[in-house]
């Protein structure tokens, strides 16, 4: 029987999505509720009960009252370590967030277990051994990895697996005292949330993005359109973002951000690994490329081909029309 910990971030009143999809790989993986128990590491936990209970599992371990400065990653990693000592779990799931992907190396090293980084998905065969799936040659190539110490690490890519959310299960929480000392070298001074305006990149529904062969920022004008009209966000691939014709938090890909919308519709989008390694997870994708060779065309559902300048006015007096009526 496993016993596996998932390790939930609590960020103000906030909880991060990655423990809903964690969830739902364990769920996948046909883990029962009873081999389940979520860690949860945020401020002050005791007084945020109501939101804890929000998480679908049968129990969840938090400490009680504890000032972590503001996710003080050297503050977590101590608290972290005390639970996983207690659980004695042979299994650990985190989410890749910027928090879970500075913690998974930081727990690996302390007491010297195997770690599957950006793991993208986990298998498990006959005799319940697990096999962490994660990308390596930048995308270009999956690699399967078998974990031979006592316990295996999971850090997860998130936006891979849609979110558990069954509210029939209620969770039972014990509040932990911490004692031992919580003294850090480091402080974090604030965190700044990024400010966009608009859907959410990784939130939304339907993105539309550009890439290199637009030639320039202003045809991003038109974008910002089309997203109004569709109710949907605009990225960017990498050239763009380097060239500085978008700001990088619009990048989509290996480097940049995971994406799992509805739609995604991309122009002039070549579709290089790196990217595909971002947004492979899109329910459907429709493309606009002048090169009939084009990598993008291996995963569109519907492509066009041809150049953008004469295929996007006439999609865009369409859709006016369509919201017109």
């Amino acid at each position: 029987m496993n016993k596996v910990l998932v390790l939930a971030e609590l960020n103000g009143n906030d909880l991060d999505n990655g423990v809903f999809e964690l969830l739902s790989l364990l769920n996948n993986l046909n883990v029962s509720n009873d081999e389940i128990t979520v860690c949860v590491l945020g401020d002050n936990l005791q007084d945020k009960d109501g939101i804890l209970k929000q998480i679908p599992c049968s129990k969840i371990l938090a400490h009680s009252n504890i000032d972590t400065n503001n996710l003080n990653p050297n503050i977590l990693s101590k608290l972290a370590s005390s639970m996983i000592e207690d659980l004695q779990p042979n299994k650990i799931l985190i989410s890749k967030t910027n928090l879970g992907q500075d913690l998974a190396p930081r727990l690996a090293f302390k007491f010297g277990w195997g770690l599957v980084n950006d793991c993208l998905n986990i298998e498990k065969n006959e005799n319940n051994d697990w096999t962490g799936i994660r990308p390596i040659f930048g995308g270009n190539f999956m690699s399967k990895i078998n974990i031979k110490t006592p316990t295996e690490i999971y850090c997860v890519r998130p936006k891979v697996f849609d979110s558990l959310t069954d509210k029939t299960i209620s969770p039972e929480i014990e509040y932990k005292q911490f004692t031992n000392d919580l003294e850090t070298k480091t402080k974090v001074l604030k965190r700044i949330n990024e400010q966009s305006e608009g859907i959410k990149l990784e939130d939304a529904d339907i993105v539309i993005a550009g890439g290199r062969g637009l030639g320039g920022p202003e045809p991003f004008e038109t974008l910002d359109e089309i997203a109004g009209l569709l109710n949907a966000a605009v990225g960017a691939s990498r050239a763009v973002c380097d060239a500085g014709w978008m700001d990088h938090s619009y990048q989509i890909g290996l480097t940049g951000k995971n994406i799992s919308p509805n739609l995604y519709l991309t122009v002039a989008i070549s579709g290089a690994s790196q990217h595909m390694a971002g947004c492979g997870n899109s329910k459907h994708i429709v493309s606009i490329d002048k090169n009939v060779e084009a990598n993008i065309f291996n995963d569109a559902e519907f492509g066009a081909i041809g150049d953008w300048k004469n295929i996007l006015p006439g999609f865009l007096d369409t859709l006016k029309d369509l919201v017109k009526e």
